[in-house]
């Protein structure tokens, strides 16, 4: 079986010839979402929030289950990253007070913000049932993935 940063590499590549040319953000974080949900088999939610308020966050483009329709940035993964304006993971959100649990399945989560210009314009979200499923290898190519919206 392939490892984890092949994977990432074959993703990265596709991406690269489906984003090409493209300038809408919305298709763009529609594709990507659909992309890395796919890639991998650990995932149950793959998705964007997108910042549409000082202090406020809604459901964008996703793959998976049903999402959290609204979040603050005073609450979640999601807000925290909003608020820190940087990449936070977290291998076990049972643990994490001030999680929202959108999902029951779900126990770990990485978060990115994506920029604009020194701006927040998202977040992308991505959510498996599995302990411990982000690592170092995850934030690098997720990240070089969030330049690329």
């Amino acid at each position: 079986m392939e490892n984890k940063q092949q994977k990432y590499i074959e993703l990265i590549k596709g991406l690269k010839s489906l984003l090409e040319g493209e300038d809408d953000l919305i298709s763009k974080m529609s594709t990507v979402s659909c992309e890395v949900f796919h890639a991998f088999d650990h995932l149950n939610w793959v998705g964007f929030y997108r910042r549409t308020g000082e202090r406020t966050l809604k459901v964008g483009p996703y793959q998976g289950g049903h999402g959290c329709l609204v979040i603050d940035f005073d609450r979640g993964v999601c807000g925290r990253c909003a608020r820190e304006k940087s990449v936070q993971i977290e291998n076990d959100v049972t643990k994490l007070p001030y999680h929202i649990a959108c999902s029951s399945d779900t126990r770990a989560e990485i978060v990115l913000p994506v920029m604009k210009s020194g701006e927040l314009v998202a977040v992308f979200d991505i959510d498996s049932p599995v302990p411990g499923a982000f690592d170092e290898t995850d934030r690098k190519y997720l990240e070089d993935i969030v330049e690329m919206i």
